[in-house]
């Protein structure tokens, strides 16, 4: 499984990453802090599963998730803020899960399960 963070440097994206890294399931981990880089590799390899920060100047999520979106509807996106205002405009884009900062594994190990179900049907 392929999964992309766009998210600026912080506690909180080091510690998923972190905690990413030990997911033996994950076979590909890039975290980007620019949206049109982010956009580029969605577009020259898809991941199966999107982390996008929202709430952050120079990161237009709802717009990436537009993007994603267009390009395949089997990209799993969640959504990542401090601020809970997001949350109604984030399921309006189809996302497949929001988490709260500071996250905490276990939700975050809870949306990674969204994938691992989807894998088990098929």
């Amino acid at each position: 499984m392929r999964v992309y963070i766009l998210d600026r440097r912080s506690k909180s994206r080091d510690q998923m990453l972190g905690w990413l890294s030990e997911d033996k399931r994950i076979t590909e981990l890039k975290a980007f802090e620019d949206y049109i880089q982010f956009i580029e590799q969605i577009e020259d390899s898809p991941p199966d599963f999107c982390i996008i920060r929202l709430g952050q100047d120079g990161i237009p999520g709802f717009q990436a998730a537009d993007m994603i979106r267009q390009k395949s509807l089997d990209i799993k996106i969640i959504f990542l803020s401090d601020d809970r205002d997001y949350a109604l405009d984030a399921f309006e884009v189809r996302a497949d899960g929001y988490l709260l900062c500071p996250v905490k594994r276990a939700k975050l190990e809870k949306c990674l399960m969204i994938n691992k179900e989807s894998e088990a049907n098929e």
